[in-house]
């Protein structure tokens, strides 16, 4: 049976949320009042708090950002996304391009760490075999095939002196190195036998290797086999702890070491009056924005879309709600992204226009549903954004989701509004995957089910523009049509927020949100 929905109206809490609140509160008090021991203590052992648990380890399935970070760290890449945005090597060492094939230089010495049949300790070495077994798994799935395309053929040379990746394209892509980066490196046999099973107890090559996991936490130790990232702390303890301020009071009593986009504006506040404590401001990588089903007869026309925009007062909600932890948003892709269009404004609130189009469309009165997972933060959110959009005249009715149901109801279109965000958005070819018409999940992330031939067309153009400049003005034009065609409604950029305790040496976030900078990190 699915998950029920929390449905919160608007006007008045009802006496169960009420209840839940109250709950909340108690619970709180306990935490606060009683003698937990300081788990944190351990100088060997990183506690990082995470709001929800990932909806799997496998990487050729995580989609969510806990999944896609967790992962990271668990598996290597042929190349990957660097802490400044650029391309760097993590299997590969280097690589080349010329006439339409890239040849990548292997590492030697890969080996699969906490691999079953390792009897030794050394590790179960990469094959041939385990790096092509890889690339045809995530070209083989859904989500990836679409940006492997351009892959004609490849030839793979690999043993314990290292190797090459030898990659043959159709047509040039700008894109290919990007697209390669979730590409991780499977074990073949392993992934073969276990089938799904796989996900329970992933085996990777990368600085990290799976220890366990179960509902409350999930731990990861330093993997001794992997020379290239050896990371300086022991074991990474990653806790979930899904309520906002159980988790903020986990940090502050020093059960946690480290949240990385975990904590609401209100509690970084308070955390910056104290002194044990490093707080880490700075512009990201995220878009929060409202997702529309435009198969849904109520905004199917852009005059109702437009009027959801005008109702919402971004500067308002970002300057009191989310202590001004954010900007006003254009686009998919941040300001701090180079192909980032600075010309488009901000969007201009007019609630008059906005009711006058809900009314000429004869919308008034008419009941809409606003989904969101139902961590506090977003709730939150959720419920200042009916608040505003109901003064259109609409009437909007909350409902909030555990993660797994929300995010499934998300990609099955069974929504017609919703709180989404684009976390970690480097390349311009995310519009491709957000907004082509080929793109409807499975296949793609356009959850929305947009379709303009216009905008296809010029995605897949931009694949093939080899020169920077081009692309950038191609990649312009391509943000102001989704700009004012509005098939989703920008809200704001959130400033990426993470706060380590004064015990944490040597943390420095990287600009894409993961947690590669944690393999640097030292703790006293």
């Amino acid at each position: 049976m699915a998950a029920r929905p929390s449905t919160i109206r608007n006007d008045r809490f009802s006496f169960f949320t009420k209840l839940v609140l109250m709950g909340a509160f108690i619970g709180s008090l306990g935490v606060t009042l009683g003698c937990t021991k300081k788990t944190a203590d351990d100088p060997n052992t990183l506690y990082v708090g995470l709001s929800a648990a990932p909806a799997t380890l496998d990487p050729r399935n995580a989609m969510d950002a806990g999944g896609m970070r967790l992962t990271n760290l668990l598996f290597s890449s042929i190349v990957r996304i660097g802490p400044d945005l650029e391309i760097i090597g993590e299997a590969a060492s280097r690589w080349s391009y010329k006439n339409l094939v890239y040849t990548f230089t292997l590492r030697p010495g890969l080996v699969f760490a906490g691999h079953p049949d390792d009897k030794t300790g050394t590790g179960v070495p990469v094959t041939k075999e385990d790096i092509e077994f890889s690339i045809e798994a995530f070209r083989a799935s859904g989500r990836f095939a679409s940006s492997l395309e351009p892959i004609e053929s490849y030839t793979v040379e690999y043993g314990p002196e290292g190797g090459l990746l030898v990659m043959k394209l159709k047509h040039y892509s700008a894109t290919l190195l990007t697209d390669l980066t979730p590409v991780k490196i499977l074990p073949a046999k392993l992934v073969k036998e276990k089938g799904d099973a796989f996900r329970d107890k992933p085996v990777g090559t990368g600085p990290f290797q799976f220890v366990s996991s179960d509902a409350n936490e999930i731990r990861l130790q330093a993997n001794p086999l992997n020379p290239y990232s050896a990371p300086k702390i022991q074991n990474l303890v990653f806790k979930i702890v899904r309520e906002d301020n159980t988790r903020f009071l986990k940090l502050v009593k020093g059960e946690l070491d480290l949240l990385q986009q975990e904590l609401p504006p209100t509690k970084v506040t308070e955390l910056e009056k104290k002194d044990e404590f490093q707080i880490f401001k700075y512009p990201g990588l995220s878009m929060t924005y409202l997702l529309i089903n435009l198969k849904d007869e109520t905004f199917k026309k852009k005059e109702a879309r437009q009027a959801l925009s005008e109702s919402l007062n971004r500067d308002e909600i970002i300057r009191f709600k989310l202590e001004g932890l954010a900007q006003s948003a254009t686009s998919i892709l941040s300001p701090i992204n180079p192909y980032h269009d600075g010309s488009l404004k901000a969007p201009i609130f007019n609630l008059e226009a906005a009711k006058k189009k809900v009314s000429d469309l004869g919308l008034a009165g008419k009941e809409v549903v606003l989904k969101t997972s139902n961590s506090t933060q977003a709730v939150e959110n959720g419920r200042v954004l009916a608040n505003k959009i109901e003064a259109t005249g609409l009437k909007v009715k909350l409902q909030s989701f555990e993660w797994a149901t929300f995010y499934k109801d998300m990609d099955q279109g069974n929504f017609q509004l919703a709180t989404m965000r684009w976390v970690g958005t480097t390349d311009p070819d995310i519009y491709k995957t957000a907004f082509h018409s080929e793109q409807v999940p499975p296949k793609g992330r356009n959850r929305g089910s947009y379709l303009n031939p216009q905008l296809d067309r010029l995605v897949d153009l931009g694949r093939g523009i080899e020169n920077v400049g081009r692309r950038i003005d191609h990649y312009k034009r391509v943000q102001r049509i989704v700009y004012e065609d509005l098939p989703i409604i920008p809200l704001w950029y959130d400033f990426e927020v993470a706060v380590a305790n004064k015990r944490v040496k040597n943390y420095v976030p990287s600009k894409n949100g993961d947690y590669t900078s944690l393999t640097k990190v030292e703790k006293q």
